[in-house]
């Protein structure tokens, strides 16, 4: 007969059932989640020095520009004047003709910055100190550590992460500022670390991401899925299959599956979730043989004697009355 051993019955993942499942042989991956949403650093305004008029608009919002790209040109009040009366003449031409003296104002970022949001439109006209776009030095990343995950991660790993709406989308970069929450100061401490965005490498402020660190790989190890495995007194079983011989209430006899002297653990009703003890089965097919062979000993009564049975003498006189008429 063929069992799971009572002892050891798969109490580590009562909402699945008892499943079956082997011991295996194979490379071992720990693997971190950690989660985040990306952020906006060094958030600044550019906005118009001179009266005049935006001529074009070179980007919008979400995207990178590099120092030596402008966002957009202003055109001096005069020199778009001119453009606005010069009849027949290509704008070309007279801004070719002009620009030396009403040479065009490029917006531009200090910087290598993340355009955020912009504020004008082509042949707007804007005063000094009109605000135009809203941008950023920097984006970064903030990722969220679990608790039981802190002493896996540190500074220099790389992190493969990815956009929740677009899993497909992998990027990878290194941790870096890891540091570990204070207690009592989080509502559920654990760690964070930053990975700053560039242009090829970028996700607009707001998007939640996931990640993966692999901090260690175990080769050739032999493993068990982790819910199968029970903790009780500082000490991990594991349920293993065995056969059964003789079954009592109280003890069953094992025929292989495990040696001589395994500690193993007894779990009570309650720690069963749902699961069966062994039990001891009858063999109702042995026991009608046994019917059977009993009643072939067994002399039958001849058929159609209706007589009294006589009675039993158990007075040890014959059947006769010591203290009858001689």
């Amino acid at each position: 007969m063929r069992t799971l051993l009572a002892a050891l019955l798969l109490a580590a993942a009562p909402a699945f059932g008892a499943t079956p499942d082997a011991v295996r042989r194979g490379d071992l991956t720990i693997r971190v989640r950690v989660t985040g949403t990306v952020v906006p650093e060094d958030v600044f305004r550019l906005k118009s020095t001179i009266d005049g008029r935006v001529e074009s608009v070179l980007t919008g919002s979400d995207t990178w520009r590099g120092a030596d790209q402008p966002l957009a040109f202003l055109a001096h009040r005069e020199l778009a004047a001119m453009i606005d009366a010069r009849g027949s003449q290509s704008e070309s031409v007279m801004e070719d003709r002009w620009q030396h003296v009403y040479r065009p104002t490029p917006i531009r970022c200090p910087d290598t910055c993340y355009v955020l949001r912009v504020f004008v439109r082509p042949k707007s006209w804007l005063r000094p100190q009109s605000l135009m776009f809203e941008a950023a030095s920097k984006l970064k990343m903030i990722a969220r550590v679990r608790p039981e995950d802190v002493p896996l991660v540190h500074d220099g790993q790389t992190l493969t992460f990815w956009p929740v709406g677009d899993p497909s989308r992998r990027m990878t970069g290194r941790v870096a500022r890891f540091r570990v929450d204070v207690p009592g100061v989080h509502e559920t401490p654990g760690g964070s670390f930053t990975l700053y965005l560039s242009p090829t490498r970028s996700m607009p402020p707001g998007t939640m991401w996931e990640g993966e660190i692999v901090p260690r790989v175990e080769h050739d190890v032999l493993m068990v899925p982790t819910a199968a495995l029970i903790q009780s007194g500082g000490e991990v079983y594991l349920p293993v299959r065995v056969s059964t011989g003789v079954t009592t209430p109280e003890l069953t006899q094992i025929t292989a599956g495990v040696p001589d002297k395994r500690e193993i653990l007894v779990l009570d009703d309650a720690q069963l979730h749902g699961a069966k003890r062994h039990v001891q089965e009858v063999d109702r097919a042995a026991l009608r043989v046994l019917e059977r062979q009993q009643q072939a000993v067994q002399p039958a009564a001849p058929a159609g004697d209706q007589s009294t049975p006589a009675p039993v003498d158990d007075t040890g006189y014959g059947g006769q009355d010591p203290y009858g008429d001689q």
